[in-house]
């Protein structure tokens, strides 16, 4: 009797340990379950994406009154056509690491990446940085044009709230003055981007620049100086 009771009992410690491994081994592959499941999404759709292109780019060579019909399953995600930006957009929106964050890859006219909704663009007079909280416009300026720091952030403008915010900078760098010449440029120009960034340099007897970044999906704008 008490050695049938053991082996009783050393039956059910080992189908316990048996269950708990399932468990532990299950939980652990969850994360790569996703990921392995969200690659999934996104190579098919780059792939119908890269048909799709090559059907538009057939279209354009066939010249006026040239069509397709084009056909796209999407199982996961949001399309979005742009026709002011002659853009099509599919948006995953997925915890799993299937590309790191504010990358970008590029394949012919595909852009592909993850936490795109930065842009930077010229309106004339200022070179506006965008993205999904915020609109800021850096004063636009040529080589050797006369200027001081605090004409240089021109508007802050959140989108959360609908309105301007209320915003004045001085900035010097390595002891130099707050003004002098110089010239702005802005260095990541485009739609779906990562982040923008324009570009200050001050003459001020003591050469600086200073860095206007704005990320996709910040709610603040980073500004960094140092010399050339």
């Amino acid at each position: 009797m008490d050695k049938k009771g053991i082996a009783l009992i050393s039956g059910i410690l080992f189908l316990a340990i048996t269950i708990a491994a399932v468990v532990i081994i299950y939980q652990a592959g969850v994360p790569v379950i996703k990921r392995i499941q969200a690659a999934s999404v996104v190579d098919k759709t780059k792939e119908a994406f890269s048909q799709m292109d090559s059907i538009i780019q057939d279209v354009a060579s066939g010249g006026k009154g040239s069509q397709r019909s084009v056909y796209l399953t999407l199982d996961f995600g949001k399309l979005k056509a742009d026709s002011s930006r002659d853009e099509i957009t599919w948006e995953l929106n997925t915890d799993a690491p299937v590309i790191s964050p504010r990358s970008i890859q590029r394949i012919g006219n595909i852009v592909f990446g993850a936490n795109l909704g930065a842009s930077g663009t010229d309106d004339g007079s200022s070179y506006v940085l965008e993205n999904e909280h915020l609109r800021v416009k850096i004063r636009k300026l040529s080589p050797g044009s006369p200027y001081s720091t605090d004409q240089l952030l021109q508007e802050v403008f959140s989108k959360d709230l609908n309105s301007a915010m209320n915003a004045t900078l001085n900035i010097t760098v390595a002891g130099g003055s707050a003004s002098g010449t110089g010239f702005t440029t802005l260095e990541t120009p485009g739609n779906n981007i990562p982040y923008a960034t324009v570009y200050a340099f001050m003459d001020s007897g003591v050469d600086y620049h200073v860095n206007f970044t704005l990320e996709s999906g910040a709610d603040f704008i980073t500004i960094e100086g140092g010399q050339p």
